[in-house]
């Protein structure tokens, strides 16, 4: 009997996660967004797998001489290879270890609860409109929900100070502005068995994922910490304000609507709340893995970004669940079925596809088969005698996705590459045919963009004929031989 109903169990438990799977890479070798961040990530791990060059940083952040850990690139690196350059496999791969981590989430939110908040929660793990936009925004920030939910399970399972810390530390070398507020929670989570000891367990668990970046330091007079050391006393850095924490409150219930009842704000938040007050079991873990890390975050004077609580969403939506399971039954019934109903109806926002929760990025559309299709068109056009473009980005001048895709799907696709100019002379040309030029809106400094337009009409005169993609123009200027 209880090897029957222990099947069944996690029968139902599977079907969940290959649901979740399923709503997450739908459609996503077509519509997977590809931006700057994604074609520079791409690009660095091109490097890694072309030119064998290993680097000891990762990705900048935008903060001018801070870089991530490029731990995150050496794990990606095997899925380009295996993909031949495809960014679609390593998209997928980063969606396959968050959907492994679930059962572990699952196990932790059962013990800390019971196991129909478990159950629920990965329910609406799976159709939740925020996760799921997030699973497939292919970046950093979302590599940090796997680990949470592994953290929360070992955490809540006792398995160890190291290996808590150890999640912390790569959670915080993903992105240091979500993992380091945590260490501050480690340290006053086991403060009954601080020892010299447990502390160094803490700190070596903390410090293993960031050896690159430790390395780099002392390759480079400490770079790195000195720009943390100014950025701090600079008026975005260290301080405390008012302002600050109510502002990061609102942007964290923000984060708690969109886990479920994405714009009905109102109401998630009251659930929340009533979900903390009915906890009965393990108050200090629940409460302190909430506080903390807000309390910290609270005197970065910049304030919080909406990702910067990503690690706080899986532990968040099983509060939510657990407030509603202990609600009136019609009630509880009623909410369930509408959380449902209104996440399958705004599925239709993530396969449009469009920036649905996505929370910062470039308000143009554009996708990886977008740039596939206009790269497309132009060797088309050009019928396969050489050209050239000029590219206006968003950020202008980071051409990381179009350099990636023609060292990769182009160059594997024609067999050669476009003539490459980066000033706005005809002179620079020996070869081409045909010239393009390539451009996405610039919303925020459309004199900028006006400049460049006129740049491109003064050297290559007038549009003859045009392409679009989503928010992606191409244009064929008049033949320059």
């Amino acid at each position: 009997m209880l090897k029957k109903l222990f099947f069944k169990e996690y029968l139902i438990l599977g079907i969940i996660v290959v649901w979740a799977f399923f709503l997450r890479v739908y459609h996503i070798n077509t519509d997977l967004l590809y931006h700057r961040d994604q074609g520079l990530v791409a690009m660095d791990i091109y490097r890694i797998w072309h030119e064998k060059k290993i680097s000891l940083i990762g990705a900048p952040t935008d903060v001018d001489g801070l870089f991530h850990s490029p731990v995150y690139y050496w794990i990606l690196t095997p899925f380009y290879w295996l993909g031949k350059g495809d960014i679609v496999y390593p998209a997928v791969f980063q969606i396959l270890f968050e959907m492994f981590s679930l059962p572990f989430l699952y196990l932790a939110i059962k013990k800390l609860f019971d196991k129909n908040t478990a159950f629920l929660t990965l329910v609406f793990y799976a159709i939740s409109y925020s996760l799921i936009s997030y699973s497939r925004w292919f970046i950093t920030v979302p590599f940090i929900l796997p680990l949470t939910n592994l953290f929360l399970f070992t955490l809540i399972y006792k398995k160890g100070i190291f290996i808590n810390s150890l999640l912390v530390g790569m959670i915080s070398q993903t992105n240091a502005a979500v993992g380091v507020f945590y260490l501050p929670f480690l340290f006053f989570h086991y403060k009954k068995q601080l020892n010299i000891k447990n502390i160094l367990l803490i700190v070596l668990g903390f410090l293993i994922p960031a050896i690159p970046l430790i390395i780099f330091q002392f390759r480079h007079d400490f770079i790195t910490i000195k720009t943390v050391m100014n950025y701090s006393s600079t008026s975005a850095g260290l301080g405390f304000s008012f302002n600050v924490p109510w502002n990061n409150l609102m942007i964290f219930l923000k984060e708690v609507n969109h886990l479920t009842l994405y714009p009905y704000i109102f109401i998630s938040c009251l659930i929340f709340i009533y979900g903390l007050l009915k906890i009965k079991k393990e108050k200090l873990l629940i409460y302190t893995y909430f506080l903390i890390p807000f309390i910290f975050l609270s005197f970065y004077q910049r304030g919080a970004i909406s990702f910067f609580y990503i690690a706080s969403l899986p532990l968040a939506l099983s509060v939510v669940v657990y407030g509603i399971l202990n609600l009136l039954k019609t009630i509880r019934y009623l909410l369930i079925l509408t959380i449902i109903v209104v996440n399958i109806f705004l599925l239709k926002n993530i396969y449009k596809p469009s920036n649905a929760l996505i929370p910062i990025g470039n308000a143009n559309i554009i996708t990886l088969q977008d740039r596939k299709n206009v790269i497309d068109w132009m060797y088309k056009k050009a019928s396969s005698q050489q050209f050239s473009l000029w590219i206006y980005t968003i950020p202008y001048f980071q051409d990381y996705p179009w350099d990636y895709l023609f060292l990769t799907y182009a160059n594997n696709k024609y067999k050669f590459l476009p003539e490459m100019t980066k000033s706005f002379s005809l002179n620079d040309l020996k070869k081409s045919v045909y010239f393009f030029d390539v451009y996405e809106v610039d919303h925020d400094n459309p004199s900028r963009q006006s400049s460049w337009f006129n740049e491109v009409d003064k050297n290559f005169g007038k549009s003859i004929d045009n392409f679009s993609s989503h928010d992606i123009h191409v244009e064929l200027r008049e033949k320059i031989r």
